[in-house]
């Protein structure tokens, strides 16, 4: 599951580094959340989960309803979901 997870992440993440570039808050924070999955998926270190995903929320509201890429809200919202499931069936340290 992890390496067909990372492709996802690390496409989300083209799409995203851009108009995170460009200061742009939402971005900014899916950005970050996509790059500890990252992080996470290739077993780097990383600093502790700051909380709940927020990306899928974020990106629904920012490209699917008020904006145009529906299918970038589409992907994020797979992400988190994916990443959750992975998350809740690993063992706790």
């Amino acid at each position: 599951m992890k390496a067909p997870l990372l492709e996802k992440v690390q496409h989300a993440l083209r799409q995203i580094e851009p108009m995170a570039a460009h200061d742009w808050p939402p971005a900014r924070s899916i950005a970050r959340q996509l790059r500890w999955c990252v992080a996470y998926l290739t077993d780097q270190p990383r600093e502790e989960r700051p909380g709940p995903f927020s990306m899928g929320l974020i990106a629904t509201r920012e490209f699917d309803m008020y904006g145009d890429q529906p299918e970038l809200a589409a992907l994020i919202s797979e992400i988190q979901s994916d990443m959750e499931r992975l998350l809740a069936a690993a063992p706790s340290p």
